[in-house]
């Protein structure tokens, strides 16, 4: 099996048998790349990540310049504490990285990965990495997405794909790539944005599913969780294609939700007394709860009500068919009307 101690058996460039010995090294090209990458995913890439969790120091010699970084980084790594194929999975992706500059009739990277028998998972979820850090976003999840693969940085990781029109990637109107992700690899949601940015992304998409996401989720998030799925319906512009889920089938649907006492309130108290209050809309969608939940009475009680004509009908109106359609009943003494 080949030895990874020796610097020349892992970096050699056998593809030219005219140059002997020569060594493989990071182009101007590859660096660049790799540079764009960094600054695109914030300033930090998987590979780096995996170098951190390994408690390998990697600052300032990522993309190596020259052979002596080269060499600094690969002493790094063979003197780790790292388990062998952790370390094999490293040299794997630098080999991945190296690959543009090697002309031999093997993949540079597969031919190492076969060399040392790195386990298939290893390889898959590196591979993964690799295409993450290079922005290939598909490739990339079929990769981390397979079932043998232990999965890392999952957080990380569906937050960069629900980030990713940010790095310059085309993002279709009916965008699955993040909940095939989260299908697949179940990410716990622990980091703050990558829960809230996935709860925006569920509920352009679709409010009755988020809404039972959001129930499946620990009590103590309930409240925050649907903030967010209220924020996403009322205030702001939906990135999702409006003909295709709008604004008003959205409100529409939200109105409908099932919610037990206490989100009722939650969410009520929200609309007209949080910051929710500014957003266009709100009273609207409080009303219009309460009618659908048969709250007519607090219909026809609320003297606040108002607004523009559509139709020849505003709130109003409205209201005052209710009350006359009530009668007497508007004085019992229960909220609801069957």
């Amino acid at each position: 099996m080949l030895d990874i101690e020796e610097y020349e058996a892992v970096f050699q460039d056998d593809s030219d048998p005219s140059n002997e010995g020569k060594l493989l090294e990071y182009t101007e090209g590859i660096s660049y790349e790799i540079h764009n990458s960094q600054h695109l995913l914030g300033g930090k890439t998987f590979f780096e990540r995996l170098l951190e969790l390994l408690k390998i120091k990697w600052r300032k010699i990522y993309p190596p310049k020259g052979d002596k970084q080269l060499r600094e980084l690969h002493k790094r790594i063979v003197e780790s504490a790292s388990p062998l194929h952790y370390k094999h999975c490293l040299f794997f992706y630098i080999l991945k990285d190296l690959s543009p500059s090697y002309h031999g009739r093997t993949e540079l990277a597969a031919g190492f990965a076969r060399a040392v028998h790195l386990e298939k998972r290893f390889w898959t979820f590196i591979e993964g990495l690799w295409n993450l850090d290079h922005l290939m976003f598909d490739t990339a999840v079929a990769s981390l997405t397979h079932p043998s693969i232990i999965q890392q940085f999952p957080d990380e990781i569906i937050l960069t794909l629900l980030n990713r029109q940010h790095y310059g990637a085309e993002v279709a109107e009916n965008d699955v790539l993040p909940l095939a992700y989260y299908n697949c690899a179940k990410p716990p949601l622990l980091k703050e944005d990558a829960k809230v940015e996935f709860v925006k992304y569920m509920a352009d998409r679709n409010i009755t599913e988020t809404f039972y996401w959001i129930r499946a989720r620990p009590n103590f998030e309930h409240k925050q969780l649907l903030e967010i799925l209220v924020t996403s319906m009322l205030g702001r512009t939906s990135s999702y294609e409006k003909d295709l889920y709008s604004r008003e089938e959205r409100a529409i649907e939200f109105v409908s939700l099932p919610f037990d006492e206490d989100e009722e309130k939650f969410v009520e108290h929200f609309l007209t007394e949080g910051k929710g209050r500014s957003y266009s809309g709100a009273a609207d969608t409080v009303l219009m709860r309460r009618i659908a939940t048969g709250r007519l009475q607090e219909v026809a009680n609320d003297t606040t009500i108002k607004g523009r004509k559509h139709a020849q009908v505003n709130w109003e109106v409205l209201k005052d068919g209710v009350t006359r359609g009530l009668g007497p009943r508007n004085n019992g003494d229960s909220p609801f009307v069957v």
